[in-house]
């Protein structure tokens, strides 16, 4: 009886401890710039123990237990360090978490969207002029000169024009094609694709037919430390010199490690 007793209040008392010290390491994980938190290997591990069942949970279903994504979708590739909006900081990959892309909360990334030049009215916020079907390949022919890649010299020579001109398009990719993070517009010229795999047809099927796409705002649903190791745990699996072999293990061995 007194063995039994004694190794109860051992249990009961451990599994205190371990309580009072995941409380402990969450309120370091709030208290703290999330930019710096990243480069805390204890408090890291701990961020991934909290994220990667949430990972699974909510997040899988989109951007793919392996994290690259679904280009048929738009649906962005986490770890290959190419970031539609900001540069991967976990400050900033939170903001989207937290707010989405075109959700219904006032702080949404929601500054531009990519017409569909091949409608009537391409787009909805003003006025901008449709392009016919040889337009469009023109535009295409002077993406892939951006890209550095065979293109028709004379199609692209007109579809540098509508690029500057009629279509407006570099108001929002940039006059060298190298878009723009603060608004969510994909670099051209990183033969990294959101939509597609960049062949003429993709490209083109772009243009046409434009693109809006949605991530769901979170902060209503997950807890803000659930939030703040999401974060850390994807901007630190996408950083730079980290093979997609690495990441994957990371992950794997990072869940359930607090320390």
């Amino acid at each position: 009886m007194i063995f039994g007793a004694i190794l109860a209040a051992l249990v009961l008392g451990g599994g205190l401890f371990l309580s009072l010290r995941t409380a402990n390491l969450y309120s370091r994980l709030l208290r703290g710039d999330p930019d710096a938190i990243a480069e805390k290997p204890e408090l890291a591990r701990f961020a991934a123990s909290v994220a990667k069942p949430v990972y699974d949970r909510r997040c899988a279903s989109c951007h793919g237990a392996d994290m690259k994504g679904d280009r048929s979708r738009g649906v962005p590739n986490l770890i290959d360090q190419d970031w539609l909006y900001g540069s991967g900081r976990p400050v900033e990959v939170e903001r989207t978490i937290l707010y989405g892309i075109r959700a219904s909360l006032p702080r949404t990334w929601n500054l531009a969207d990519m017409p569909a030049f091949g409608q009537a009215n391409p787009y909805r916020r003003y006025k901008v002029a449709p392009l016919s079907p040889g337009q469009i390949k023109d535009v295409v022919e002077f993406v892939r000169v951006l890209e550095r890649k065979p293109a028709d010299p004379l199609m692209a020579s007109r579809g540098g024009k509508i690029f500057a001109d009629t279509g407006q398009c570099f108001d929002c990719h940039s006059t060298d094609g190298a878009g723009d993070s603060a608004i969510g517009a994909p670099n051209l010229v990183d033969d990294i694709w959101l939509y597609g795999d960049g062949s003429r047809q993709s490209v083109f099927n772009s243009i046409a037919h434009g693109h809006a796409g949605v991530c769901p705002a979170w902060s209503t649903v997950l807890k803000p430390g659930q939030v703040r190791a999401l974060a850390i745990y994807i901007s630190n699996l996408a950083k730079p010199g980290r093979s997609g072999t690495a990441r994957a293990t990371a992950a794997s061995q990072q869940q359930g490690r607090p320390s």
